[in-house]
């Protein structure tokens, strides 16, 4: 069984955690609460390429405060604190390098009661899925509250699995059966958990072949199979090269996956692929950020997949009968091309050098690299091109945009024929009467109402500050207010409206120390500016105050007289 770590001491050397045998890493997107000093909260963008580079998977999980600190519990912060903590969890997600389509774990770190999960927690939740939605929320708790979450439909589900993970503490002998992770190993004073690179951690079993990775693409329905980590030595770096193409291969022998695996991974034999699949089987011996030795000098910028058992004499009956086999091929290439950002064309004989997904043949003839010609005359392309396809569109014809357009009614007619693609050449928007939709694979789609885009538009749209559109756009109550205020998440920040006023953006040390302040139901209130370059740093003003912000320090004050009086930070 594959294994997964989590620790918020300090950031452990990746090499040492995957040395150890562990295949994924549970990863804090939550800061350090005040009066702690975790060198592991939040992970950053360069440790998590690093995780990525070592061959290593990486999940979301988000826990600020802690029972019997001055920081409460996060479930005990209700709606408003479960909607206020998605929003930074989101921000600081995608910060670091994570998909939109991938979930985020907030953990219930106690022994709650029912009642207390019927009162208060589950309204945590929901608040938590008023700004990922269900379909990306997660939970960490013992196994009772993993089934009260699933039987309130407040977290995820994948198949017949949920996005649970379940810790043994407080779950006596009881297991969650839906649950995609299980704590086994939990690191006390009492009882200490392994040691990796001078650090304690615990130890998570990986039951799922979905349990939330990042790396997984979730765009795609995902057709049945059993994917089996046989991480190997034989393997080279890519030197920086970018992956442009998917290229298939046969094994000319009768081995299974497994069998052909263990072979690769023996680097006397000179030879490796970064999967091997037979019979619904798909080992994964070189991991995709690393080269494998398939193709020569298109190694650096290829992802090789070999059929075990397979040959380049079989007829096109033969490859017809491993089509499920063909179909899991299709999915791997497309997962593979979404992740590196290369393109889903498929490219047979006749060749021509372009990205895409491939076979061996091309390298040797489009490319002028070897004397190989597998996968063979009679590989059926036409068939294996239509499994492409389907994964490709996700399925069928409805793009993103088209789902959330649906989804949004209150967008009004559509003014775009079709969409439009961004500058960056990843992204797509459309415009509709009463707002825009854009798109980009880390993020999903999202809509984005006029009275946001005047200052979206100010921003340089999704090429400024901001980026692109994290989560739905949110009505604020304001009482003192002439109606509901608008807020809408960003790559960047948060952009808030207060009705009849302008727009403001908020982010970075001054928006985290609004937000320690209350928000804008806080005693600053709503903002009334964006930062202000002042001497050596920024200042923002607020309804009934400032924050100033240098380097190492950040001060907020509220408008009281001359002078200001300076705002605590709440205990």
């Amino acid at each position: 069984m594959s294994t997964a770590v989590d620790f918020a001491a300090r950031l452990i050397d990746p090499r040492a955690i995957a040395a150890a045998g562990h295949t994924a890493v549970l990863a804090y997107i939550s800061p350090s609460r005040p009066g702690a000093n975790f060198g592991a909260k939040p992970i950053t963008a360069d440790y998590a390429r690093a995780l990525t580079a070592a061959g290593l998977d990486i999940v979301s999980i988000w826990q600020y405060g802690k029972p019997g600190d001055p920081t409460p519990s996060d479930w005990t912060t209700g709606f408003d604190g479960g909607r206020r903590m998605a929003e930074q969890a989101l921000a600081t997600h995608l910060s670091v390098g994570a998909p939109r389509q991938a979930p985020i774990f907030f953990a219930v770190d106690e022994d709650i009661t029912l009642s207390q999960w019927n009162s208060t927690a589950v309204e945590f939740f929901r608040g938590v899925n008023s700004v990922l939605g269900t379909a990306w929320t997660g939970i960490y708790g013992h196994a009772r509250v993993c089934a009260w979450a699933i039987e309130d439909a407040v977290i995820g589900a994948r198949g017949e699995f949920s996005w649970a993970w379940q810790t043994r503490a407080w779950s006596g002998t009881e297991r969650e059966p839906r649950a995609v992770l299980y704590q086994r190993v939990i690191d006390t004073p009492s009882n200490p958990g392994p040691l990796i690179d001078g650090t304690r951690v615990d130890v998570n079993d990986i039951l799922a072949a979905d349990f939330g990775q990042w790396a997984l693409d979730r765009s795609v329905s995902v057709p049945q199979f059993i994917e089996i980590d046989r991480l190997g030595p034989s393997h080279s770096p890519r030197e920086g090269a970018r992956v442009t193409n998917f290229v298939l291969h046969t094994q000319e022998g009768n081995g299974t996956a497994e069998s052909l695996a263990a072979y690769l991974n023996n680097p006397a034999n000179g030879v490796s692929y970064h999967y091997t699949l037979r019979d619904a089987t798909v080992v994964r011996v070189v991991a995709e950020e690393l080269a494998s030795w398939s193709v020569l000098s298109a190694n650096p910028f290829t992802v090789n997949l070999c059929f075990a058992g397979s040959r380049v004499a079989w007829s096109r009956e033969q490859w017809l009968a491993i089509d499920g086999d063909l179909r899991i091929a299709a999915f791997l290439a497309v997962r593979s091309a979404h992740r590196h950002g290369y393109s889903t064309q498929v490219i047979g004989p006749d060749y021509h050098v372009a990205d895409g997904i491939t076979d061996h043949r091309y390298v040797t003839e489009a490319l002028g690299i070897g004397s190989h010609t597998d996968v063979g005359p009679n590989f059926p392309w036409d068939v294996f091109a239509a499994h492409v396809a389907s994964f490709a569109s996700g399925g069928g014809g409805q793009t993103a945009i088209d789902a959330r357009a649906a989804a949004s009614p209150w967008l009004g007619a559509r003014r775009t024929d079709g969409e439009l693609i961004t500058p960056d050449g990843a992204g797509r928007f459309a415009e509709f009467e009463h707002g825009y939709v854009y798109w980009h694979p880390a993020t999903d789609a999202h809509a984005v109402p006029t009275a946001i885009m005047a200052k979206y538009a100010e921003l340089g749209w999704e090429t400024g500050p901001l980026g692109y559109p994290t989560a739905e756009h949110t009505e604020l109550p304001d009482p003192r207010g002439s109606g509901p205020g608008l807020a809408q998440a960003f790559q960047g920040g948060v952009v808030y409206r207060r009705a009849t006023q302008p727009a403001y953006w908020v982010h970075g040390a001054i928006g985290a120390r609004w937000a320690a302040a209350g928000y804008e139901n806080g005693e600053l209130g709503w903002p009334a500016s964006d930062e202000t370059a002042h001497d050596d740093g920024v200042y923002q003003a607020f309804e009934f105050g400032r924050i100033y912000w240098v380097p190492e320090q950040i001060v907020a004050l509220r408008n009281s007289g001359d002078p200001d009086t300076p705002l605590a930070r709440p205990a």
